[in-house]
């Protein structure tokens, strides 16, 4: 009687294993027949000599792992996201990333700068585990999303994408492009509107935020920093590609100009000490600005490390389509 009872119990387990997520029309067939070939096994053991429980138990373990099993009959997907959702789950996971760790940082330096608590040392390693956890939480969720996605759509649409493709998602940046004169435009213009500005305060003026008791050399650099980045930035549209040379040149110079800006930063060498009181006489009342320097010195930090970054992979881009 016992041997009877642990026969049924095994075989009753297996077979539920394998067929639990197997549809309606499927799993009765696959079930009866998977029945059929234990029983047949079990009796080839029995008649080889072993009891009926040894003969079922090696049945089974011939018979391999019930989850690999019931893949093998078509019914679950093998993969965790399959080939058809993967495009969608990847749009979805950059979008989602560009959007939320840059916002994640920006919630950051807003909260620093309302407290003006934590230095440099401290605000960089909360920059880096805002940008760990926002990463791994959009990975989770969206992973299984899609895994969830994976396993519940019928089986006569698991080779289907999620969206339908159309030629509107082909990435307007393509490698190997010609530099366009509106985006030199815009960057000319910038690099000298930040030039007027640095002249325009080390010059001295009413409204004072720089110190104007600079040294020469500094205010040479960072003035310089930007025009040597409008001079690149023209060379490239005039080569009409960023070309290696070019590349090289535009890196080194965001880096000195963000160098010089942290060092002074953290140094308290770029802005005026007494700045709530100048601002308070400029514009009347009681203006208290308080601004922690080594807030302003991780933000350019994260700008130049973003611009280094963009500029390395434009140029990766157009090496690999070259």
């Amino acid at each position: 009687m016992d041997d009877r009872k642990t026969e049924t119990t095994l075989t009753d387990r297996y077979v539920w294993t394998v067929t639990r997520h197997l549809g309606a029309e499927t799993g009765p067939d696959v079930a009866r027949e998977l029945r059929a070939s234990i029983r047949d096994r079990v009796e080839a053991g029995i008649e080889a000599g072993n009891d009926p429980a040894s003969a079922e138990r090696e049945a089974l373990t011939e018979l391999g792992d019930p989850e690999t099993l019931a893949r093998e009959y078509g019914e679950l997907p093998r993969h965790l996201i399959g080939p058809a959702l993967y495009p969608d789950y990847v749009r979805l996971l950059r979008a989602l990333l560009a959007i939320l760790a840059p916002l994640a940082l920006a919630l950051l330096f807003v909260d620093r700068f309302e407290s003006g608590a934590g230095g440099l040392g401290e605000i960089g390693i909360e920059v880096a585990v805002v940008l760990v956890t926002v990463t791994v939480h959009v990975a989770f969720w969206t992973t299984l999303v899609f895994a969830i996605i994976e396993r519940v759509r019928p089986a006569d649409r698991r080779d289907l994408p999620l969206t339908a493709w159309d030629p509107g998602q082909l990435d307007a940046d393509v490698p190997g492009g010609r530099v366009g004169l509106p985006g030199t435009v815009a960057r000319v213009a910038l690099e000298a509107a930040m030039i007027a500005l640095l002249v325009w305060q080390f010059s001295g003026s009413q409204i004072q935020v720089l110190d104007p008791g600079l040294g020469l050399a500094w205010k040479v650099l960072l003035i310089g920093a930007l025009a040597a980045g409008a001079v690149t930035a023209l060379a490239a549209w005039r080569v009409g590609r960023w070309t290696s040379g070019l590349s090289v040149i535009d890196v080194l110079v965001t880096a000195t100009g963000a160098l010089v800006t942290v060092y002074l930063l953290i140094q308290d060498r770029l802005i005026v000490s007494d700045l709530s009181e100048r601002l308070s006489e400029v514009f009347g009342g009681t203006i208290d600005l308080t601004i922690s320097n080594d807030l302003l010195a991780a933000l350019v930090i994260v700008i130049a490390v973003w611009e280094i970054a963009d500029r390395l992979r434009g140029h990766r881009r157009d090496t690999t389509k070259a």
